[in-house]
């Protein structure tokens, strides 16, 4: 199992559901997340996620199950729950006729900040806004707008952040900076973090744990290296010097996924069993150079459940 950095729940979601019609979105899940924890919620698409999120923030009404935040019910404590929590998303839009600056200093207002004009300069250069701060929002790249979405959701040094494919649109320096920001957050005031990603190596750098969700249900529940752990099949790459088309039909004749590119041979093969593969290699006469093994990943396992769905 999972070891908790943090005892404290931050969220107790238990048996939440959401039905649209006929169709149930979500379907009676449970799970909680623990003050100053960093926690991935995974799946293919359709897999519930960002209806979970939706719910979570209040922004669609559970058909059942009861969402708990800071020890509250959020039904009955929306605002006091809210005022301390916040959100964002690659897909959220925001005015396009207010400059950047302003956009940030309004949200500031709106969560009562103290010293709202410092805040949002803050804010802007973390972000690397700063040379944005007077363009209007419309004029903004996909990029720039993802970054705006990122000084909203911390512009009330929130204890709690929900971020829904929060880098997906970021140049790979700035999406460094976020995840290196995110994590000294975690780190310096206990900020509570659970994140949307199609990115699994973001997931296994950032996040202490990992919910998978597929057809509104949790399927898995673990740390990334723990999830990963589960997918048996390793890939063993080989450099040939001979005998590259006998390696290839010693493969396919013990159903060993194998492909070649140019002088490479990579195969699937589960990692009790590598020993054996590379002596038989040079029985049949084979001969490479290299070799590179790469044990499975977090997206190994992602891929292999979406495929699963399918």
């Amino acid at each position: 199992m999972y070891s908790r950095r943090m005892i404290s729940p931050i969220l107790d979601v238990q048996t939440l559901t959401k039905r649209f019609g006929n169709v149930t979105a979500v379907d009676g899940i449970s799970f909680r997340v623990n003050e100053g924890e960093i926690v991935g919620l995974l799946g293919p698409n359709g897999a519930g996620k960002t209806t979970t999120l939706s719910m979570l923030i209040d922004l669609i009404e559970p058909t059942s199950g009861t969402i708990r935040i800071f020890g509250l019910n959020l039904k009955l404590h929306r605002e006091e729950i809210l005022k301390q929590i916040n959100f964002c998303s690659a897909y959220t839009r925001a005015p396009w006729r207010l400059t950047v600056w302003e956009h940030i200093f309004i949200f500031a207002r709106i969560y009562e900040v103290s010293d709202p004009r410092r805040r949002t300069d803050e804010l802007l250069d973390v972000f690397h806004l700063t040379s944005q701060k007077k363009k209007l929002i419309g004029d903004l790249s996909a990029g720039n707008i993802a970054r705006l979405n990122l000084c909203k959701a911390f512009i009330n040094e929130p204890r709690f952040v929900l971020m829904d494919e929060p880098t997906s649109s970021l140049d790979p320096d700035i999406a460094d900076r976020v995840r290196e920001f995110i994590m000294r957050k975690t780190k310096e005031r206990k900020t509570t973090i659970l994140i949307t990603s199609h990115n699994m190596a973001e997931i296994e750098e950032v996040c202490d744990r990992v919910i998978f969700m597929s057809r509104g249900k949790i399927i898995a529940e673990n740390t990334p290296e723990e999830l990963a752990k589960k997918t048996k099949k390793t890939k063993v790459r080989l450099m040939m010097k001979d005998g590259q088309k006998r390696t290839i039909a010693y493969c396919q004749t013990h159903r060993m996924k194998v492909s070649a590119t140019e002088r490479y041979v990579t195969v699937e093969i589960d990692e009790q069993r590598i020993a054996q593969f590379l002596h038989d290699v040079g029985e049949i006469g084979a001969d490479y150079r290299e070799i590179s093994i790469d044990k499975p990943t977090l997206s190994d396992y992602f891929i292999g459940e979406a495929r699963d769905e399918d």
